[in-house]
């Protein structure tokens, strides 16, 4: 077999609503990118780097390459390259992207076509298989894969809507040192937040993004045990919204590009990193 090789890249996302209370949730496409390369080749092996780590997990990448090969009579290995600009383990969609990222890659890699939906249901259900999402995280993927802000129902794998949003907003973020993988959460008291979620979750589902995630943020750090200082601090320099993204441990904030140097400088004194970022309503990209 002569190797075959395509390439994808996908954006990161933040969430407005974290779906684990109530299975149901919102996220917003962001410019970090996430570029996947697979090459296939006739050694029937799939390899796998990530971020030239070796320590990273490869399930997910696997499930998502089986998953689209499983579409075709073809028997093959591959070389699955990634690399991401999206912290891992920092509760900014970094599976989701990957996941999305692979799928695309693979798919052209084979000459499949599928829309939208069933490339979102590939992303998903390897997310699924491989246990890197509680609900199936269909939130986290559209806003990577479609970008803009995306209301979902995880439960019933439904978008209920999907719309692009101003894109000259900044988005900075707060990434603390530690890592915190969706897999390892404690959700066991999220049935005591449920009707606090679905509130805030109806605000965004109506339009009002901003305060929901702010909201949110506030619930899921309580819910979570995670520090909602990084969210206050922001708040409290002009930030438009600001919270906990997924289970964190990063923290989110939306605002005018004018603030965007004092909510960072506010930050340093909390160590980590500090990211900024665009709002990204386009599709991911494959070739």
């Amino acid at each position: 077999m002569n190797n075959l090789s395509s390439i994808s890249t996908v954006h990161g996302a933040i969430s407005i609503i974290n779906a684990i209370a109530t299975g149901k949730g919102s996220a917003l496409g962001i410019s970090l990118e996430t570029r996947a390369e697979v090459v296939l080749n006739s050694e029937n092996f799939i390899e796998v780097i990530i971020n030239n780590d070796s320590q990273e997990e490869p399930t997910l990448a696997n499930e998502c390459f089986r998953l689209v090969q499983e579409k075709t009579s073809q028997s093959c290995g591959a070389k699955i390259i990634i690399n991401s600009d999206i912290p891992i383990g920092s509760g900014l969609k970094s599976s989701s992207a990957a996941a999305n990222a692979i799928v695309l890659a693979s798919l052209k890699v084979f000459g499949l076509k599928l829309d939208d939906q069933e490339i979102l249901d590939l992303s998903v259900q390897a997310s699924r298989n491989s246990g890197v999402t509680i609900t199936g995280a269909l939130d986290d993927a559209a806003a990577s894969f479609l970008g803009g802000l995306v209301v979902t129902d995880n439960l019933s794998n439904t978008i209920l809507s999907r719309i692009a949003v101003d894109d000259d907003y900044s988005i900075s973020l707060h990434v603390p040192e530690q890592k915190n993988y969706t897999k390892n959460v404690d959700y066991s008291n999220s049935p005591e937040f449920s009707d606090y979620v679905d509130t805030v979750f109806n605000m965004a589902l109506d339009g009002n993004y901003l305060n929901a995630m702010t909201l949110n943020g506030m619930i899921y750090s309580e819910m979570l045990k995670q520090s909602n200082r990084a969210a206050i601090l922001a708040l409290k320099n002009n930030a438009l919204a600001a919270g906990l993204s997924g289970t964190g441990p990063s923290v989110a904030a939306i605002c005018r590009p004018e603030n965007e140097s004092s909510i960072s400088d506010v930050w340093s004194i909390l160590g980590g990193d500090i990211i900024t970022a665009k709002i990204n309503n386009d599709k991911g990209l494959y070739n």
